[in-house]
């Protein structure tokens, strides 16, 4: 067992270093309440913020003293954080000018380019680029979004030449747009190699998705191919990829990749739809173990549907009581209550309640879904 630095609060991830016996410090990006200390060996409450440029020296001397063996990275702010204590103490792990690379959309797609992968037209806005070259250039629809947000945290569609007089700022990556499906692929890497594929399909973006997606073997096996080229070409060695692909007429084409779990929930529909334990298998790969055989196939279907329903103040919330009643079911939260104020939904994660559901079948599951959407119903006050 070793003693392993956990960076980013997700409880899951250093729960299950935990269970496997290490002696886990854990870095949040600020106050831990006093319950989550209790297992820990140690703990660093320093904002990330703080630390995007280099570590703070009082939190190196913290780390040393902590005489950590690995640095793993549980949230999508804490990436970089993590490769920047493997450089210091020179440990083992996904090296920081990767990370920097994969943080950055314009770097990625820039050594994507390099890599012969396909993907979208791009352009990196600066302050000479007029609106109406970025238009000529891209055409419409045109997508821009901030070069290191993830989440889809500030992606924007602009469909006009005024919208992209408004929106289109200097620094951010404006983007073609893309007519096609989106999915996601997870990713286990061991030693270079992809030891787990999961296609999770998209269906409805920010909304609701579907463990593993239903595609033609001939575009699955497509989809896994370039997604492994990245993985090569990026060289990443260890760990577990998020990557996103658009499936356009003329076949996928890489959207961006991460190297962490991803959000969405989808650690855990790859939990009930695989039944192996995927933070886990993170762990053991992050810290130089071999993971057992993992499934090929899935055993089950597993979807997830996050809800928001829109700005405004909660009037009303009916349904809650009929998920206990659905075997397919497996959790389900209403953050909410009438009264409760709800702001514009700006990413991914900005939802008021989730629940995730699985079955034998992906026609079962697609029907208790839309049952699901059409009873859990929260009224706005007008």
């Amino acid at each position: 067992m070793a003693n392993v630095l956990i960076v980013g609060r997700r409880g899951r991830c250093y729960r299950a270093a935990l269970r496997m016996g290490h002696s886990v410090f854990l870095w949040s990006d600020g106050l831990l309440h006093e319950s989550r200390k209790e297992k820990l060996a140690g703990w660093i409450e320093t904002p990330f913020k703080s630390c995007e440029k280099r570590l703070l020296t009082s939190d190196i001397e913290a780390i040393r003293k902590f005489n950590i063996e690995f640095a793993i990275a549980a949230t999508e702010s804490s990436v970089d954080i993590a490769a920047m204590i493997r450089e210091e103490f020179k440990l083992t792990g996904t090296p920081l000018n990767i990370t920097n690379i994969l943080h950055n959309k314009n770097d990625m797609k820039l050594e994507a380019l390099k890599l012969d992968i396909p993907i979208t037209k791009f352009h990196l806005i600066t302050d000479q680029d007029a609106p109406e070259a970025l238009l000529e250039k891209l055409g419409l629809p045109l997508v821009v979004k901030p070069v290191a947000e993830s989440g889809a945290t500030g992606v924007m569609v602009l469909n006009s030449l005024n919208e992209i007089k408004s929106h289109a700022k200097p620094g951010m990556l404006a983007e073609a747009f893309v007519e096609g499906a989106e999915v996601s692929v997870e990713t286990f890497i061991h030693n270079g190699l992809p030891i787990f594929h999961n296609i999770t399909e998209y269906l409805h973006q920010w909304k609701k998705s579907i463990v593993p997606g239903a595609f033609e073997q001939d575009l699955a096996e497509a989809i896994i191919k370039i997604n492994d080229r990245v993985i090569s070409g990026f060289g990443v060695k260890n760990g577990m990829t998020h990557a996103e692909f658009y499936l356009t007429k003329n076949g996928p084409v890489f959207g961006e990749m991460a190297v962490r779990p991803p959000g969405g929930y989808y650690m855990e529909l790859i939990e009930y739809a695989y039944g192996f334990n995927p933070w886990k298998t993170y762990v053991e790969l992050e810290t130089g173990s071999t993971p057992k055989p993992l499934p090929v196939k899935a055993k089950k279907f597993a979807c997830v549907f996050m809800v928001h329903p829109g700005a405004g103040i909660v009037d009303e919330i009916s349904g809650l009581e009929l998920l206990k009643e659905l075997k397919e079911v497996e959790q389900y939260k209403c953050k909410v209550e009438p009264g409760s104020e709800v702001g514009e939904r700006d990413s991914t994660s900005s939802e008021v309640g989730h629940v995730l559901m699985s079955a034998d079948s992906r026609k079962i599951l697609l029907e208790k879904l839309q049952f699901v959407e059409d009873q859990l119903v929260i009224k706005m006050k007008q």
